[in-house]
């Protein structure tokens, strides 16, 4: 056999015997911890699991049998060749029996954890000093485990299969064909580390991804192995939690996100919810959002004819502002009212922990939960969350494509996802086919680089912005007019919350007061309630994304404590009602002030944003009790999310008891 084919089939059987150990891991796993899953697991959801396995898998692998492969490929003289194996079978068998033993001690672990092993692990039990005491116990009492272990590094051994590369006087084109499978086994080595079926990803999978495959959130962990885990947590270490107050009831006395159940005279309103999630529609597009605003520019103009006509039939408020500034940042703000603390949360160490959600509230009362996407399934990460934020059905490309109502891929922008229009149609056909009550989501795709819109539309929305992008947003503002249009004709609009907002704001700003650090967060909030119960028109004081979750909550009557970082707007003075951002800096608004900090909390600036919309003065010395007031108010807000996270404890508590 040529050497560069033997030399192939050697790395894929080596490669297929470390897929096999992981697999051995994962059901050891599994039945280390059956305690947990055997009331809820499928067999149906066991291959699932596994099924998903297998993609991070290849990642864990391709990231620690990378060496192994460079060395296996390289060309070698014949005369070193013997010395030169054994460096490249120590290369494969020293990892991979690491990644054995890390994965069967993470099944130990688990039960304590509750989480795969991270690098925040480390920082967990970094001053331990009976670490190894602990360790000896474990393994006397797990004894069966670590013979596991041994059987299986003896396997690798056993099983290994001896090649490398070398060359011989030969003629031109077999060099070429040695360098060509270099190059070939590079790039599927690059494709297997960020993570083989995502490749239609716009970045590397993330311990978040895990809940795509999960039927349950702590499902999510079977689906990881531990290589993976630290691999993708490096350099990821959580912030360190604040100690400004001391936690329970001083912390709590000036901030808690707990939300009380509605009192027992409150009757609830089972209503259905929906929630749209627009990409990149920002309130300096739209009309109705700007008859009030000293702009910069006399010559404004909207993007958006439909909303214009239809936000005087919603509820809204005079300051809505994003806690997000990119995409994968808005369903945690907007479905769970969990901010984006310096990081997002997608991909910060906190990404498995439990968390609140409408759908996991809701689902209290019976309410059937759904999320929509148009985009692959795997985009974004935005299934993974809807999983772990407890949605049971997601419908993306796959789901519509398999919808005989509608033109399948034919449909599909070229670059993210459907089209706006079409999916948006398919959004409100499938709520028809949901048991009311029903909560759901979707987030659109279609205003979004590289702007383009459907040709049918091309004479219909020219470029008559300053920019590409406005022509999407008159083409996506007709889309939703569309989606209303055929939601008013289904038997459950009468019965539902609709919720519209957008994910951020735009990079692609005109007038200069969008352009401050505190104009820049600036997004639609409207909530409508077709059967008119509740309040209409443009109210005054502040809503943020976090605040959707508890208002909507509020209104339904929800009865049962919940924790939402946010604020029930329709049950908050106006004067209290604040906005927290962290994109760059932390900043809290508050009442009609806009305060910036460093990262410790340290105000840099304080600004009247309502009548300073270019923040000229910076007020922090000549209102210092309000600066104090608000630089305490964020400091317990950054304190209590930091805390709950790092304990995995968005729970109900009081007073620092859970």
């Amino acid at each position: 056999m040529n050497n560069t084919l033997r030399t192939a089939a050697a790395i894929a059987i080596n490669i297929l015997s470390a897929y096999i150990a992981y697999s051995i891991c994962r059901a050891a796993f599994l039945l280390e911890n059956w305690d947990q899953y055997a009331l809820t697991l499928t067999f149906e959801s066991a291959l699932k699991i596994f099924r998903g396995g297998i993609w991070f898998d290849t990642s864990a692998i391709s990231y620690t049998n990378i060496l192994y492969v460079v060395l296996a490929m390289l060309p070698f003289s014949t005369e070193n060749r013997r010395w030169y194996r054994t460096l490249t079978k120590l290369a494969y068998i020293i990892p991979n029996a690491l990644c054995i033993i890390l994965n069967l001690g993470d099944s130990v672990y688990y039960p304590f954890g509750h989480h795969r092993i991270t690098t925040r692990t480390f920082n967990e039990f970094g001053n331990e000093d009976n670490l190894g005491r602990i360790f000896g116990i474990e393994v006397i009492n797990h004894w069966y485990l670590l013979l596991l272990g041994i059987v299986m590094i003896w396997g690798l051994w056993r099983l290994y299969r001896p090649a490398t590369l070398y060359f011989r006087p030969a003629r031109w084109y077999k060099w070429v064909g040695t360098i060509v499978s270099v190059g070939i086994v590079t790039v599927v080595a690059i494709w297997g580390m960020r993570g083989a079926t995502f490749f239609t990803s716009t970045r590397p999978i993330a311990v978040s991804n895990a809940h795509q495959f999960a039927t349950r959130p702590s499902e999510a962990n079977v689906v990881l192995n531990t290589p993976f885990s630290l691999i993708r947590t490096i350099g990821k270490r959580p912030p360190v939690v604040p100690k400004y107050f001391t936690t329970g009831p001083e912390l709590d006395s000036i901030y808690t996100p707990l939300h009380h159940a509605a009192p027992d005279s409150v009757t609830p309103r089972k209503k259905n919810v929906v929630i749209l999630i627009v990409e990149s529609f920002a309130t300096e597009f739209i009309g109705a959002l700007n008859n009030n605003h000293a702009l910069d520019d006399s010559t404004y103009r909207g993007y958006t004819p439909w909303m214009d006509s239809f936000i005087p039939k919603t509820l809204t408020f005079r300051h809505t502002i994003a806690n997000t500034g990119v995409s994968i940042d808005a369903m945690p703000a907007i479905l769970s009212s969990i901010p984006r603390m310096g990081a997002g949360f997608f991909l910060s160490p906190y990404s498995l922990n439990h968390i609140t959600s409408f759908a996991t509230e809701l689902r209290n009362w019976d309410y059937h939960t759904a999320f929509f996407h148009g985009g692959t399934n795997d985009s974004m990460g935005f299934q993974a969350f809807a999983r772990g934020a407890g949605f049971e059905n997601y419908y993306g490309l796959d789901e519509y494509c398999q919808d005989p109502r509608f033109n399948g891929k034919k449909d599909w922008d070229g670059t993210w996802a459907i089209w706006d229009e079409e999916f948006l149609q398919y959004f409100a056909l499938k709520m028809t086919e949901m048991p009311q009550p029903f909560v759901s989501g979707i987030f659109t795709a279609s205003s979004h680089h590289p702007f383009a819109i459907p040709e049918k539309y091309k004479e219909r929305f020219k470029d008559e912005g300053i920019h590409k992008l406005h022509k999407c947003i008159r083409y996506t503002d007709y889309s939703i007019g569309r989606f209303f249009e055929t939601a008013s004709k289904q038997p459950w609009y009468e019965n539902t919350i609709f919720v519209l907002t957008a994910d951020h704001s735009s990079s692609k700003k005109t007038h200069d007061q969008y352009k401050t650090d505190a104009g820049d967060n600036r997004v639609p909030i409207v909530i409508f309630d077709p059967s008119g119960e509740m309040p209409t028109g443009m109210r005054d004081g502040i809503m943020q994304q976090l605040d959707i979750l508890p208002t909507v909550l509020g209104w339904l009557g929800y009865d049962r404590d919940y924790i939402a970082f946010g604020n029930d707007v329709l049950a908050t003075d106006v004067d209290d009602r604040w906005a927290f951002n962290w994109i760059y800096v932390p900043q809290l608004y508050m009442g009609r002030y806009f305060m910036e900090t460093d990262a410790e909390c340290n105000v840099t600036g304080m600004y009247d944003f309502v009548d300073d919309v270019l923040m000229h003065r910076n007020l922090s010395d000549s209102l210092p009790e309000q600066r104090d007031m608000m630089q305490r108010k964020l400091k317990a807000f950054m304190q209590s999310y930091l805390e709950r996270m790092e304990a995995d404890s968005v729970r109900v508590r009081t007073s620092g008891a859970e």
